[in-house]
């Protein structure tokens, strides 16, 4: 029989410094929920005290609230910074957090009429947004937009949906094929975009259907066949996906239960697991030696500028210590890229993406 579940806990398959409470970002946050799906508004600034100057009544006025009611929230000039892996970026001009497909279609028409630039943004993992933030519209997939139902051996998804938590959650029903997923700190919408992939397994070879969103606010349905695959990447770029059917196959919960113990023991060893950081920083370039491999023969652990360092543990994550910026981290991989090139004339291609201005 199919069975519903509700989301687990916001904390669910995060990392213990992926998912701590984000450092307060230079940017003002607007404060309190939404009524009814409306903007959330800033404090009154107080009146202009006597003698003070206005400004120029030519100055172009800032863009007025979006009129649309949303079931979800809209937020205004919202940092990202707390919405990212790693703890960094500057505001988006306006944040939806979705409360459904409909919200997440109102959110494409919005942006087309404004003539905003969007973003679909799940989890926040392998993303740098810059300092200066985004200047237009990030929808946030998360909750209401969770679906996890199996019919079957077909698992239909919800893009909101954790990785780690549909890892888990058909490893405990039986079922293979995302088992090897449990560390992916993203969601759905984006591991099936991005083509995501870890110890030899990747969304390629598991998704037959693909539920979207285009540009102009239309959902259809995209087939296996139309989606074209490859290493960390799809023509599913420009698309907000809403939900995915994969092809799974049936296997002893006992044992994807043990190979899953065993790759979060490898991740915790081998990896930065409890610092803020994207993910892997670059593409794997093919051959023997990995991104990582290539970094570390190149004496560049621990290279730091500012706040942002080259792990000690994995030379393919770059971690915010603390109190990196954008800027620090773009600098060390600046530095990394160039250092790789002359030592082993290997060019290393970024796997995060940077985002914003």
């Amino acid at each position: 029989m199919a069975r519903k579940s509700d989301r687990g806990k916001a904390g669910s398959g995060n990392r213990k410094g992926v998912g701590a409470k984000a450092r307060a970002g230079g940017a003002n946050v607007a404060k309190g929920a939404a009524k009814g799906g409306e903007v959330a508004k800033r404090t009154v600034k107080p009146a202009l005290k006597a003698g003070a100057k206005r400004a120029p009544a030519s100055q172009p006025a800032a863009p007025s609230a979006p009129k649309l009611k949303f079931r979800g929230r809209l937020l205004e000039n919202e940092p990202l910074a707390r919405y990212t892996t790693y703890r960094i970026g500057g505001p988006a001009r306006y944040l939806l957090l979705p409360a459904d497909a409909d919200d997440v279609t109102k959110a494409l028409d919005l942006a087309a009429e404004r003539g905003l630039p969007w973003l679909a943004l799940g989890l926040g993992s392998n993303v740098l947004v810059k300092d200066g933030g985004f200047p237009g519209l990030v929808i946030r997939m998360g909750k209401g937009l969770d679906r996890f139902e199996m019919k079957g051996a077909t698992a239909i998804v919800g893009a909101g949906l954790p990785i780690p938590i549909l890892s888990r959650r058909t490893a405990e029903a039986g079922f293979a094929g995302v088992e090897r997923f449990i560390g992916i700190p993203g969601t759905v919408g984006g591991g099936v975009v991005m083509n995501a992939g870890a110890h030899g397994a990747e969304f390629a070879e598991i998704v037959t259907e693909v539920t979207v969103v285009d540009p102009k606010g239309k959902a259809r349905p995209i087939a296996r066949k139309q989606i074209s695959y490859k290493y960390r990447g799809s023509n599913l770029e420009n698309l907000v996906v809403l939900e995915a059917k994969l092809a799974l196959i049936e296997e002893p919960p006992a044992k994807l239960k043990e190979l899953q113990g065993k790759l979060l023991r490898w991740r915790k060893a081998g990896t930065p697991f409890d610092q803020p950081c994207c993910g892997s920083v670059f593409k794997n370039p093919g051959g023997q030696r990995t991104a990582g491999v290539l970094i570390d023969e190149c004496g560049l652990k621990g290279f730091s500028i500012g706040g942002a360092q080259v792990s000690a543990l994995h030379a393919n994550y770059i971690v915010n210590t603390g109190n990196a910026t954008a800027s620090d981290v773009l600098r060390v991989i600046d530095h990394v890229r160039k250092t790789v090139a002359k030592k082993t004339g290997v060019q290393l291609e970024l796997e995060v993406r940077v985002i914003g201005v």
